[in-house]
């Protein structure tokens, strides 16, 4: 995998990441419904105490896409009602990941204005009324962070300003999404508050935040480079050197991944006590990562461990770099290991192996896979027999078929997907295998005769769907005569309506809908036998079919 294909990998990754917010909830839609009801003029006196009971009820729910909704509610003349919005939105947006917050950020300008007062009231905020916010204590540095969300730039601009004047790292994510603002003066405020906090006491605070640090970097409005540099060199200081490797250990998974990132691929060479963290987590980025810089990082018996870790890794892109690490190192040691790895249960390690091979010790593969099988190991029997159905030829195919009735159902599916490699002649090995008992080698089968459906007999899978005594056996030899040609498998298909399991019956129906819908595509004429057919299977079980699909069949009769 190339550096950009990595790159292009963890681009991915971070913006799944940032769109990982549940939506609101229908107990908490109703509950916000509530707190816009009209109320009646008696009930004015009541309502600042209910609507105060089901703002705390909203910050106790614990569903960050709430805070949207509520709050506006801050603003209420009723200070009741102002403190519950308050804590709650504070509450809200204590528990809310750093990457979540980017996302309100996005959807307060996807919400209308004029939906309910006290969103027409949000709306009309200036960046004087901002005091207002700061009336509420330790709830306010949420507030502002909401309040620098604003649509109107000269808010979020006196927002971030506030928002400087607050220390412990609380406003640094607000001040973090501020940096991509599409107004160049609320950029300038948040970069300037953003560098006066480069120093070691910020440094758990940059570590929590690391998921919208990574964000910056895919961000196309302005080139954040010297900053995040300049945030990278702060976490990779001696000083910050413990936050930064508590953070590997972190339960975000975008904090996690971000930290690695950071402390694999650092100017300065990753430490052991790092890479080995990273080739024992169980994140696989993570995991590839580490393995991608474990070659160019070590030598000698530091290296044999991590490379012993790799080649027992379960993901077969860390497998591969030690495997490339390994011929890097030495001829000898590079065949070795580069026979092992022709049988590998991967059949791109195989690949590689195959042609790594050819360049430094060339073999015949397949005499390698025959004579493998001939061992009658089962360790490798797996790998043996996909190998040889990637490299054999059809006088292997005698070989194969006897391990189609193997005990494992993985060997039954390495062999038929080797024979459906290896031609014709072993037709009949595939079709025994659509009647397996195991859903999967079942579905093996049909993969292997799909493309080969003309070969088939009609009857014969036919005969195989009424001897079936399994569900998955049934559906996959329909799926199989749908293929056959057009006017051979509609009358199976409308037979298969009488089956007593309704999902059976169903993929019948699915199966003449297809047919109905590929009619005109496929221009062929039916003979007398093969209309008479079709007539006896409606006359059977037509009856199960609603008017119009059988009026449409019918009708496609008397066309041709």
């Amino acid at each position: 995998m190339t550096d950009a294909v990595s790159d292009f990998f963890h681009t991915v990754c971070v913006r799944l990441t940032f769109s990982s917010m549940r939506p609101i909830s229908q107990d908490t839609r109703e509950l916000i419904n509530q707190l816009s009801k009209p109320v009646s003029f008696w009930g004015k006196a009541s309502r600042a105490r209910v609507d105060a009971e089901i703002l705390s009820t909203i910050g106790d729910l614990g569903e960050s896409a709430a805070i949207i909704d509520i709050v506006p509610f801050v603003l209420s003349d009723t200070r009741r009602i102002a403190e519950a919005a308050a804590a709650a939105v504070h509450k809200l947006t204590a528990a809310t990941a750093a990457a979540d917050l980017a996302w309100l950020d996005t959807m307060w300008r996807e919400r209308s204005p004029y939906n309910g007062a006290y969103r027409l009231e949000w709306h009309r905020l200036s960046p004087a009324t901002l005091e207002r916010l700061e009336l509420f204590g330790e709830p306010s540095v949420s507030l502002l962070g909401m309040a620098s969300f604003h649509e109107s730039g000269h808010v979020r601009e006196e927002a971030v300003n506030r928002l400087d004047s607050i220390a412990g790292g609380v406003e640094l994510p607000f001040l973090l999404i501020r940096l991509n603002d599409w107004v160049p003066e609320v950029r300038e405020v948040a970069r300037r508050s953003i560098s006066s906090r480069m120093n070691s006491a910020y440094g758990r605070s940059f570590t929590t935040n690391l998921a919208l640090i990574s964000r910056l970097e895919q961000t196309e409005r302005v080139n954040h480079r010297r900053l995040i540099d300049a945030i990278n060199e702060l976490l990779l200081s001696a000083e910050c050197r413990p936050v930064l490797l508590e953070a590997l250990s972190s339960d975000d998974r975008l904090i996690r991944r971000a930290s690695f990132k950071l402390a694999i691929h650092s100017r300065e060479p990753a430490s052991p006590e790092v890479l080995r963290k990273a080739l024992s987590n169980p994140d696989t980025v993570v995991r590839f990562w580490a393995a991608r810089r474990v070659s160019s990082a070590f030598d000698s018996a530091e290296l044999d461990h991590l490379l012993t870790l790799m080649k027992r890794d379960r993901f077969m892109p860390v497998r591969r770099e030690a495997l490339r690490a390994y011929v890097n190192r030495g001829l000898e040691e590079g065949r070795v290991e580069l026979r092992s790895a022709l049988l590998d249960t991967h059949a791109s390690m195989r690949e590689e192996a195959r042609y790594r091979l050819q360049e430094i010790d060339p073999i015949e593969v397949a005499s390698f896979y025959r004579q493998a099988l001939s061992a009658g190991n089962e360790i490798g029997l797996y790998s043996a027999i996909s190998g040889l159905g990637e490299t054999g030829s059809s006088a292997d195919s005698h070989v194969l078929e006897r391990y189609t009735s193997h005990s494992s159902a993985k060997i039954r599916r390495a062999a038929i997907r080797a024979l459906s490699r290896l031609g014709e002649e072993h037709l009949s090995a595939l079709v025994d295998a659509l009647s397996d008992e195991v859903p999967s080698v079942s579905r093996e089968a049909l993969k292997a005769l799909s493309n080969r459906a003309s070969l088939l007999g009609n009857e014969q899978l036919w005969k195989i769907f009424c001897a079936a005594s399994h569900r998955h056996i049934k559906r996959n030899a329909l799926s199989l005569l749908e293929k056959v040609s057009k006017w051979e498998g509609i009358s199976f298909m409308v037979k298969a309506l009488c089956d007593a399991d309704e999902e059976v019956a169903n993929s019948g129906r699915l199966g003449i809908q297809h047919w109905l819908w590929r009619f005109n595509r496929r221009f062929s004429a039916p003979t007398p036998e093969q209309l008479a057919k079709l007539g006896s299977a409606l006359e059977e079980c037509g009856n199960l079919l609603d008017k119009k699909t059988r009026d449409e069949l019918r009708f496609a009769m008397k066309m041709v």
